[in-house]
C-alpha cells in the first residue's frame, strides 16, 4: 500500500507542482490589486467550482489510466484487499490537492496576516479546509464516474453540486462537505473492485447507487421543461417576452413601475378616498424597497456582500472581523492599522456581522448603525423588537425613513435621524401581511397625515413553491391605524403543471433535495416555507408514480434480477416515481436468454 501511494506521487508530482505554482501566483496577483478575504460570494464560488473541477480532472485521468481491462486486474491483483488500495490511491490524490489547492491558499493568508493589516479571521484561516474539501468531492465524483458503470455513472455529478446550494455556512458548511465526501467516498467502495460494471449484491448497495441516478435523472427531466419555454418562445407566446405581458399576472405586477403597480392595486378598491389616492399617486414621488434575500453569519466563510467601508475624509478603510466582532481600520494611503471601531463610545462589540455601507447606514440582523467621520464613532440608530430580522435598511422614504423586518414596515423621523445621534424610535408600525420571504417588494407614496403601502408577494411563483401570489394596499394615517383599502389575487402566467414539475415528478426526491439543502443549516427567516401545491398536482404526483409502478412490473421481469429484488424495485419506482424507473433501465442488465436451437425437419426419401 505505501508503495502505491509514493508511486502515485512520483508520478504526478510535476503536474502538482506546476498546479501548486500557477495556483499560487494567481492568488499572490489577485491578493495584491484587491483583499480576498473580502470579496463576495459569487468570487468564492468561482474559485470553488474551479478546485471542482481540478479534483474531478485529476479523478478521471488516475481512475482512467487504471480502468483499462488488464490494467484493472492488475492493480486489483495485488495482494492487498481492494479497498487498501482504493486507500492509496485516495490518499494519494489527497495529498497531491492538499498541496496544489490547500497549500498556496494558507500562503497568501499567512501573507495577509503577518505582513499587511488586513484582517485575516479564524473562518479565513477555515478557507484551505474548504477548498482541500471541495477538490476531494470533486476527486471522488471524478474517480466514481470512470471506474462505475458508464452507463450511468455520469450522474454523480449532481451531488457536489449541492454545495451551490446549501443554506450552511461555517463549520456547518465543513460539515456538509465532509458528508458529502464520506458520501461519495462510499459509493466508490462500493463499485472498487474487479467487475465495477456488475450490480451489488444487497438491495441496500443498490438503492445507494441508484440515488445519484435518480436525482441525476430527476434534474434533467426538469431541466428538460426549459425546452417548452423556448417553444413559447419561439412561437412568441411566452408572458416573459410578451410587449404587454398578461394582465392581472405576477409579471406584470414584478416589471410594474412604483405609480402602476400602486394604481393596480387600487383598481378594484371600492374605498371612498380611492379616487383621491389615484389623483396623488398622478403626482408624488414613489418609494419602492426590495427586501433581501439573505444576512450575513458569524463565521461563514465566504461573504454576502464586502463587510468594509471607506472614510473618504480621513483615508481610511474599515473592515469586519468576525473574530473580534468590531471593525479593524487601516489607511488606504500607507496601508498602516489605525485601531478598531466598535459601536458607540465604549467601542462595544456588535451583536451581530453588518453588512457593507448601504445608504449612509450600516446594518446586520438586528439593528441599523450610522458611522460619524468626525467622531470617528458608529452609533446605533435603529433596534428591531425582539424575535425580528431586518429585511431592508432604513432609507429616505419622503421625509421619513422607512426600514423592513420580517414582520412589519417601521417609519422613523427623518429630521432626527439627520440631526443627532441618537437611537430612533418608530413612528409607525405596519404589519406585513404575508411571509417575508414570499414579498418582492413594497411601494409607499406619503399622504397628508399618513402613507399609502401596497406589499405584493410574487417571490417563488416562478419555482412554485409559491402558488397564491397576491397584492395588498393598506392605509396608514398618523396615529398610526392600519386599514386595508384593496387586495387582488394575482394570476399564475405559467401553467401550473409547469412550475411545479418539480414537486410532481418526485415528491420524494423534492424532500430529500430540500433536506439536503438545508443541512446542519439553521433556519433563515427571510426565507419562506414552500406552499402546498394544489390538489391536481397531487393527482398527477399520484398517477405518475402509479405509472412508474406499472412500467417497472413489466420491466422487471425482463431483467436480471431475484424475485426479492424484483419487487423492492417495483416498491421503489412507485414510491419514487419516474426517476427511479429511470435507474432501474439504466442500473439493471437485461435477462440472459440461451439462443433456442431450430428444429431440425426430416427430409424426404429420395427414390
Amino acid at each position: 500500500m505505501t508503495d502505491l501511494f509514493k508511486s502515485e506521487l512520483l508520478r504526478f508530482r510535476l503536474w502538482t507542482a506546476a498546479a501548486a505554482l500557477v495556483h499560487a501566483g494567481l492568488l499572490g496577483f489577485l491578493t495584491r490589486l484587491v483583499d480576498l478575504a473580502q470579496q463576495p460570494l459569487q468570487v468564492y464560488q468561482i474559485f470553488g467550482i474551479s478546485y471542482a473541477v481540478i479534483g474531478t480532472l485529476l479523478g478521471l485521468y488516475q481512475m482512467g489510466s487504471y480502468r483499462r481491462p488488464n490494467q484493472w486486474l492488475s492493480l486489483l491483483h495485488r495482494p492487498l484487499h481492494r479497498l487498501r488500495i482504493a486507500g492509496a490511491l485516495g490518499g494519494a490524490a489527497a495529498a497531491l490537492l492538499l498541496a496544489a489547492i490547500a497549500l498556496p491558499i494558507a500562503l497568501v493568508a499567512l501573507y495577509q496576516d503577518t505582513l499587511t493589516a488586513r484582517v485575516v479571521d479564524l473562518r479565513h484561516w477555515l478557507l484551505p479546509l474548504s477548498a482541500w474539501l471541495v477538490g476531494l468531492v470533486g476527486y471522488a465524483a471524478g474517480s466514481y464516474a470512470m471506474v462505475a458503470n458508464r452507463r450511468h455513472s455520469f450522474a454523480v455529478v449532481v451531488l457536489p453540486v449541492l454545495l451551490m446550494f446549501t443554506q450552511a455556512s461555517g463549520l456547518a458548511l465543513l460539515a456538509v462537505e465532509l458528508t458529502l465526501l464520506a458520501a461519495l467516498a462510499g459509493l466508490l467502495a462500493l463499485v472498487f473492485r474487479p467487475d465495477p460494471v456488475a450490480m451489488p449484491r444487497s438491495f441496500a448497495a443498490a438503492a445507494a447507487t441508484a440515488l445519484p441516478v435518480q436525482a441525476g435523472a430527476y434534474f434533467l427531466i426538469w431541466m428538460l421543461g426549459f425546452g417548452v419555454e423556448m417553444g413559447w418562445t419561439i412561437a412568441g407566446t411566452h408572458p416573459l417576452n410578451m410587449p404587454v405581458p398578461p394582465t392581472g399576472g405576477y409579471i406584470e405586477a414584478d416589471r410594474a413601475e412604483g405609480k402602476e403597480i400602486l394604481l393596480l392595486g387600487l383598481a378594484g378598491s371600492r374605498d371612498p378616498e380611492a379616487a383621491l389616492w389615484r389623483e396623488q399617486i398622478a403626482l408624488s414621488d414613489v418609494v419602492t424597497r426590495y427586501p433581501l434575500r439573505g444576512l450575513p453569519k458569524r463565521g461563514e466563510l465566504g461573504n454576502v456582500a464586502p463587510m468594509e467601508f471607506d472614510d473618504g475624509e480621513r483615508h481610511l478603510r474599515w473592515v469586519f472581523s468576525h473574530d473580534r466582532m468590531r471593525f479593524t481600520g487601516y489607511g488606504t494611503r500607507d496601508g498602516r492599522a489605525r485601531g478598531e471601531l466598535g459601536v458607540g463610545d465604549n467601542l462595544a462589540a456588535f451583536r451581530a456581522p453588518p453588512l457593507q455601507y448601504a445608504g449612509g447606514y450600516l446594518f446586520n440582523a438586528n439593528a441599523a448603525y450610522q458611522y460619524d467621520s468626525g467622531q470617528q464613532r458608529i452609533f446605533e440608530r435603529v433596534r428591531l423588537p425582539q424575535g425580528e430580522v431586518m429585511a431592508s435598511p432604513p432609507e429616505p422614504a419622503g421625509d421619513n425613513l422607512l426600514a423592513l423586518s420580517d414582520r412589519a414596515a417601521y417609519f422613523y423621523p427623518g429630521r432626527e435621524a439627520s440631526n443627532g445621534v441618537d437611537l430612533l424610535q418608530p413612528l409607525l408600525r405596519v404589519p406585513m401581511p404575508g411571509a417575508v420571504g414570499n414579498l418582492s417588494r413594497v411601494d409607499m407614496i406619503e399622504l397628508l397625515d399618513g402613507y399609502l403601502l401596497s406589499f405584493t408577494y410574487t417571490w417563488g411563483a416562478w419555482s412554485g413553491e409559491l402558488q397564491h401570489p397576491f397584492q395588498q394596499v393598506v392605509r396608514v394615517d398618523g396615529n398610526g391605524q392600519v386599514r386595508e383599502v384593496a387586495r387582488r389575487t394575482l394570476n399564475l402566467d405559467l401553467p401550473v403543471a409547469y412550475t411545479t414539475r418539480i414537486w410532481w415528478l418526485s415528491p420524494v426526491l423534492r424532500t430529500l433535495c430540500l433536506g439536503a439543502q438545508e443541512l446542519y443549516a439553521g433556519r433563515d427567516p427571510l426565507r419562506a416555507d414552500p406552499q402546498p401545491v394544489p390538489r391536481a398536482m397531487v393527482w398527477l404526483a399520484l398517477v405518475s408514480c402509479g405509472l412508474s409502478l406499472l412500467g417497472a412490473l413489466w420491466l422487471a421481469a425482463r431483467l436480471q434480477l431475484s424475485r426479492r429484488q424484483r419487487w423492492l424495485w417495483v416498491v421503489l419506482c412507485g414510491a419514487v416515481g419516474v426517476p427511479a424507473l429511470a435507474s432501474l433501465w439504466l442500473m439493471v442488465p437485461p435477462r440472459e436468454t440461451l439462443p433456442v436451437a431450430p428444429t431440425a425437419h426430416p427430409q424426404p426419401a429420395t427414390a
